[in-house]
């Protein structure tokens, strides 16, 4: 068989996405030819698409030392990259695809993503914002842009690009559930219902739409309706992985515990090692008191992401409430460590040296957070006349105790706690 033949038996196959049949029959045309990029490149794509990507990676690079400036090539190594989680080289192949050709809108969108997932909205914004110059009526990347510009607090920005969206693509489902996205964060639930509702109009099965309207249904108290689109919502992702982690954390916040095990423990079913499912039924068995389960799934966490520092933080929590200070105090400067400006876990570490009896340790921890980040947090204020009162200062516990007491942000129950000691030192 020639190159020619082999090549079209090739891409009829691609058509229909028999990967294998492709494969076998762009092998056999490379053989014919062996540096014809088109062929490498495609090649390359199905290794990519099968999950391979060392091979994929491979031909790029071969069809790279063919032809350095190969427009199509770097693209698509720059996509490998990225779906490997490479974002620093899917970040360097990309930018220099757009150096090839200023206009490619795909390029860019990938670059955007990769800026994105790299935590850096500014070049993301800039990038897509550039996207558009070249293609203003492109509809996929003015979404694209509103949905960061949303992500970045830039709420007026992202709701004028959605509205342009609309006005050119009425039922453009993901640009209204982004209104419906804004309109939930502006208090407008109504409205935000509406959005989604109409997004049921035109696609009854849409799971973005079921998990919002469950949000906003258990948000007014309809538990039962609210499971129900929740239900749906799983039933019709594709990503049900993310679906039970956001459910679990909503319900856990909504403290129904039971609900909140059901999704995590679901979670963990699709993906045994998710740091994330791992610390929040941790934290969960901390609201439940079983400490040393917590431990378990906290442990883990961190064995999976050393540096997750809010695992680090319940892990901290659970060990103080065994009464574990030693390594509860290194799980939470580890936290520090990852998290520096936390101030949850600095007040926690306070706590922790006061358990221990290590009260100027205590008083240092305390004082870091009035000084450096609130000077009106109540808790570190009350944590402070604790300490001062247990090495027996009485005129600085009573100062603190006295701050508590008219601090107008405190609970009620440190106010009160206050009142009595305060009532107590005379």
């Amino acid at each position: 068989m020639n190159f020619d033949e082999a090549y079209k038996k090739a891409n009829d196959a691609l058509k229909i996405r028999n990967f294998d049949e492709a494969q076998k029959y762009f092998e056999e045309a490379l053989r014919e030819k062996p540096n014809d990029i088109y062929t490498i490149n495609k090649l390359a794509m199905i290794f990519k698409e099968k999950g391979d990507f060392s091979s994929a990676m491979n031909l790029l690079k071969q069809s790279l030392q063919i032809k350095q400036e190969d427009l199509y090539t770097n693209y698509l190594l720059g996509n490998a990259y990225l779906e490997q989680g490479d974002i620093e080289k899917a970040i360097l192949a990309l930018e220099n695809t757009i150096k090839i050709d200023p206009r490619d809108k795909y390029a860019r969108n990938s670059l955007a993503l990769a800026y994105r997932m790299n935590g850096d909205s500014d070049k993301c914004i800039e990038t897509l914002q550039n996207a558009l110059k070249y293609s203003p009526d492109d509809l996929y990347n003015k979404l694209s842009l509103a949905t960061v510009r949303f992500e970045t607090g830039q709420v007026a920005a992202a709701e004028k690009l959605c509205n342009e969206t609309i006005a050119k693509d009425p039922k453009n489902v993901n640009a209204l559930i982004l209104l419906g996205r804004i309109t939930i964060e502006s208090g407008n639930t109504e409205k935000a219902l509406a959005f989604f509702q109409k997004v049921h109009s035109l696609d009854p099965q849409n799971s973005e739409a079921h998990y919002y309207i469950g949000r906003i249904e258990i948000d007014r108290g309809n538990e039962s309706v609210a499971e129900k689109h929740f239900s749906e919502a799983l039933n019709s992702s594709t990503d049900k992985l993310s679906v039970s982690k956001n459910l679990g954390v909503i319900y856990l916040e909504k403290k129904m515990l039971g609900q909140a095990e059901a999704e995590f423990n679901r979670a963990l079913s699709l993906m045994k090692t998710d740091p994330f499912t791992l610390t929040n039924l941790g934290k969960l068995m901390i609201f439940r008191g079983k400490y040393q389960e917590a431990v378990g799934y906290l442990k883990n966490a961190v064995s999976f992401q050393p540096d997750y520092a809010y695992a680090h933080y319940n892990l901290g929590t659970a060990y103080r409430k065994l009464k574990d200070f030693p390594n509860a105090i290194y799980h939470l400067l580890l936290s520090l460590k990852y998290e520096p400006e936390d101030v949850y876990s600095l007040n926690c570490l306070a706590k922790t040296f006061y358990d221990a009896t290590l009260f100027e340790n205590a008083l240092e921890a305390y004082q870091k957070v009035i000084t450096n980040f609130d000077k009106n947090d109540y808790y570190a204020l009350f944590g402070l006349a604790e300490t001062y009162e247990a090495i027996e200062n009485k005129p600085k516990a009573i100062e603190y105790y006295r701050k508590v007491k008219i601090n107008p942000d405190a609970d009620k129950i440190f106010i009160d706690q206050a009142g009595k000691k305060l009532k107590e030192l005379g």
